[in-house]
């Protein structure tokens, strides 16, 4: 699979066409509707002085002229706000697909003027929320941040979506799924890439929605709400059967008919005193929820009618439900939502219960839909979560220049799991113009790879670390192929010293890679990343503790990738191990500086380059 630059730049001069037609469109209306109006007084006001029906009847005319344009004009409007919407989605798959993370970040906080909402449009769009410091590999591999995986590949526009996203970069390598649930995963991801028109749809819609919180209301309510108990009903019954005598009293009794409706509307008044306790919960609820439920149907109605093909995603659009559809089912929830915006107004929402027992209504529809449509609620948004989130997977294959979905070890024990072979893999965060592909196999045994700073050893190491990620999520991978078994991911790269925890960074390193030897402990093949090993110590105890944990983490169901710069240890593990593989990086020097090709080559590098580059600067 290619990016297909040229693809979303024809579409974004599209849209641009579009969006000006509309707001000509707009324009018209909104002229076409002022001269209505200014007609339609007028009218009313000659015709009215002057006595002439004919002009009554004319600003009558105009009247549901100006309420029809009013409509249609309100329709424009609606598409106007979709394509400006579309136009920003794509506009960030132009930069996803250029690496461009300024534009992305400009986007995130298109047309947000308060400080407060601009800083937390970036942190929405960094999942820094996400991050987790004590976590197997969350630290080191880029995962959350301004220039991240997430920031780049995130194209859910709800919480939901969002979470599933990030779970999928945290878990994804410990997760349960086997090689038969990541091939489903990557037949729905190959569909949404083909189907790039939908999600940039979907994700429009779900941008104008705003559900950049959880549904709670919602989602509890679906989950604990009950139906309408017999007594609320009854009383909702006898308020409106109480109309019945000013009915009879027209008919039999006419001295009556003020008497009688005086009753009746006492009657409905203590019926709906009664109520606002027997209710609350309902209107509550009620009350909390429209915009979720809104942008949530519309998300439903557009997943059901994109007609997606693979086992996956119908899954995930269907639920566990096969009597209704999710949108049929919020639709329902809208029928009551719309009865309870009637009562938005306290004075008319006493009005009308002063006529009929709306709350009852409201709680009753509400309390019906809790019974039949509630308990699958949540299945159904852990679909719309589920395929956000295969979305953002989708986003490998749409953005990288080069991609294709990997090939998973068929094992049956753990060693023959511990294997990575990679064929001109990139890391994804590097622009296209500048990355340099390399290729790498580790099989049951450790890669040391050596080169002066600033070769690209870390960057390397980095680069397997997150295509295995990429691998298990069923996302396509930045490379020609790759081949690897499931394993889960360990590693030290970024060490942080705490001065509040009073731990040095030598110490905080001895925890991180404690903890991968303990990892390594429990038999399950795992890839561990390691860059420069124990570099907070001196040179004697480095090599000593860099071999201790080469001998722990010598098994056949472990492989890894280990950087250095001790060439004694180096030599010690030449003599001492035979599962230890060597690559190195290399540079050239020139009289004005440093030229780095940043191939990984087979062998040993025994070259360093801190004396020059301190020269560089002005330390000789």
């Amino acid at each position: 699979m290619r990016s297909d630059l040229a693809y979303f730049e024809k579409r974004s001069e599209e849209l641009s066409e579009d969006i000006r037609a509309t707001g000509r469109k707009s324009l018209i209306l909104s002229i076409l509707r002022f001269i209505s109006f200014i007609i339609c007084i007028f009218s009313f006001v000659y015709g009215f002085i002057g006595g002439q029906g004919v002009l009554m009847l004319a600003g009558g005319a105009f009247l549901f002229a100006f309420f029809l344009l009013c409509y249609i004009h309100d329709g424009v409007r609606d598409r106007q706000d979709y394509l400006d919407s579309l136009y920003l989605v794509n506009q960030r798959y132009i930069a996803r697909i250029k690496g461009d993370f300024q534009t992305l970040r400009e986007v995130a906080v298109y047309g947000l003027k308060r400080r407060e909402e601009i800083e937390d449009a970036v942190e929405w769009f960094s999942g820094n929320e996400f991050f987790t410091p004590d976590h197997d590999y969350c630290m080191d591999l880029d995962l959350f941040g301004k220039k991240s995986l997430f920031s780049l590949y995130n194209v859910s526009e709800t919480q939901f979506g969002r979470k599933a996203f990030a779970d999928e970069l945290l878990y994804s390598p410990v997760s349960e799924l086997t090689a038969t649930d990541i091939k489903l995963r990557e037949e729905a991801v190959a569909e949404l890439i083909d189907r790039a028109d939908f999600m940039e749809s979907y994700q429009a819609i779900a941008a104008l929605g705003k559900l950049k919180k959880s549904p709670k209301a919602l989602l509890g309510f679906a989950e604990n709400g009950q139906p309408l108990g017999k007594f609320p009903i009854v009383l909702a019954l006898c308020a409106v059967a109480v109309w019945l005598f000013p009915l009879i009293c027209i008919l039999f009794f006419k001295g009556l008919i003020g008497a009688s409706i005086s009753a009746a509307l006492i009657v409905n008044f203590l019926v709906w005193i009664a109520g606002l306790k027997l209710n609350a919960e309902y209107l509550k609820a009620a009350g909390e929820m429209p915009r979720q439920v809104k942008t949530i149907w519309k998300l439903f109605v557009e997943l059901e009618k994109a007609d997606l093909k693979s086992p996956l995603l119908v899954s995930y659009v269907k639920g566990n439900v096969r009597r209704y559809t999710a949108s049929e089912s919020l639709n329902n929830l809208s029928i009551a939502l719309f009865f309870a915006q009637l009562r938005s107004q306290p004075i008319f929402a006493l009005l009308i219960n002063l006529i009929c027992p709306l709350d009852y209504l409201v709680a009753y529809l509400m309390g019906r839909w809790a019974d039949i449509y509630g308990p699958s609620l949540s299945v159904q948004i852990d679909g719309i979560a589920g395929i956000e989130a295969l979305m953002c997977a989708a986003q490998v294959g749409i953005a990288s220049e080069q991609s294709e979905f990997p090939t998973f070890v068929e094992a049956e024990t753990p060693s023959d799991e511990a294997y990575f072979n990679g064929e001109n893999i990139v890391h994804p965060l590097l622009a296209h113009e500048t990355a340099v592909a390399n290729s790498v196999e580790i099989n049951s045994d450790i890669a040391i790879i050596t080169g002066s700073n600033m070769s690209g050893k870390t960057t390397h190491i980095r680069t397997v670390g997150v295509c295995a990620i990429l691998a298990y999520m069923g996302a396509p991978v930045p490379c020609t192929s790759l081949k690897l078994g499931k394993m889960r991911i360990m590693s030290s790269m970024r060490i942080v010293d705490s001065l509040e925890e009073n731990i040095s960074t030598f110490k905080a390193e001895l925890t991180r890679i404690s903890k991968i030897i303990d990892g390594a402990e429990d038999g399950k093949p795992m890839l561990f990343l390691i860059d420069e090993i124990f570099r907070g110590t001196n040179s004697d105890d480095r090599t000593e503790g860099a071999l201790t944990v080469l001998h722990n983490l010598s098994k056949d169901y472990i492989c890894g990738m280990m950087t250095t710069h001790d060439y004694a240890m180096v030599d010690n593990t030449v003599k001492n191990f035979n599962n230890v593989r060597y690559y190195h990086f290399s540079e050239k020097y020139t009289d004005t500086g440093i030229t780095f090709d940043y191939i990984l080559a087979p062998g040993i590098s025994r070259e360093s380059n801190a004396k020059y580059l301190m020269k560089l600067v002005g330390i000789e």
